[in-house]
């Protein structure tokens, strides 16, 4: 019996083989959804109504062929439109003889949709900004130390013009990072309508994560702006203390010659309750939680 078992394992695969080629020598009806790539014969135009990105065809062949078209990347259903009419109807059935892979083999028997409705107008490119979109988990006691950066920061939009009038700016795909406790480079797409092209369609967004630690800086001198040349100010104290939070690798290298604290005079003029508020300017990347003391007392002499 063992020295059969070779013979009846290759007799059974033979015959599954011959099985499948029969099975997919039957023709079949079989429903795909595939990309919608329009081009215009003129550069100077470009479509500025909402496409589908994507349309479903309903299609009749042999099941090897069938296959053959499923496991292609690059398939997808190009129409070439005429550009001379600003805007006009345009039936999906004639863009069956631009697409070579849709052969005599192939028998297209329905699309969805039928038509859509074609708005040209005047191509124009411009310069827009990226924002970064992210959603991170950082482990407990990280984050970010500064704001996440996008390389390059904008990216080139083609299109209509009424369709770039409206952009500014464009975002990218949002990401996903687990358990994240140090720094970080993703490459990422660019959200965007299918009737404008993005160059380059992807960015690197950068992220500095750091452990997030608080601090006490102390001892940092009140500025007084704006002070009358006629008068001496006395300010009580003249110093405060502020504590801050931020990245460990950036509060590591900050001292009180870091920070900007001033009382403009102005404010004392105004005052009504005999105390003003500093403004405090930290240095990049810091963050401010509170000041002591909160409130200055001050002195006005006169000569």
């Amino acid at each position: 019996m063992k020295k059969k078992l070779p013979i009846i394992i290759a007799s059974f695969l033979f015959a599954v083989v011959i099985w499948i080629s029969v099975v997919l020598g039957n023709f079949f009806n079989y429903k795909i959804e595939i990309p919608l790539k329009i081009l215009v014969n003129d550069n100077g135009v470009a479509i500025k109504s909402e496409l589908p990105s994507t349309i479903l065809l309903n299609v009749n062949a042999q099941g090897w062929r069938l296959i053959s078209v499923l496991l292609s990347k690059d398939i997808s259903f190009r129409c070439i439109l005429p550009a001379k009419e600003s805007s006009f109807k345009y039936q999906l059935v004639n863009g069956i003889s631009e697409n070579q892979w849709l052969s005599n083999d192939i028998k297209v028997t329905d699309i969805s949709p039928v038509f859509f409705q074609i708005e040209l107008d005047k191509k124009i490119s411009k310069k827009v900004k990226v924002n970064p979109v992210a959603t991170i988990d950082f482990r407990k006691g990280y984050g970010l130390a500064r704001q996440l950066r996008v390389f390059p920061d904008s990216v080139t939009l083609t299109g209509a013009r009424a369709l770039l009038s409206h952009i500014s700016d464009v975002s990218t795909k949002d990401f996903f990072v687990k358990g994240i406790s140090n720094q970080f480079m993703e490459q990422v797409g660019i959200n965007h309508s299918p009737a404008v092209d993005v160059d380059p369609t992807q960015v690197k967004i950068y992220g500095d994560v750091q452990k997030i630690v608080d601090m006490e800086i102390q001892n940092i001198p009140i500025e007084l702006k704006n002070s009358p040349k006629d008068k001496t100010i006395l300010l009580l104290p003249d110093k405060i203390s502020v504590s801050v939070t931020g990245g460990i690798n950036f509060l590591g290298k900050i001292t009180e010659k870091d920070f900007q604290v001033f009382i403009d005079y102005n404010d004392i003029i105004s005052d009504t309750v005999g105390s003003v508020s500093p403004t405090v300017i930290p240095p990049q990347y810091v963050r401010l939680m509170y000041l002591d003391p909160e409130r200055i007392k001050y002195i006005i002499k006169k000569y």
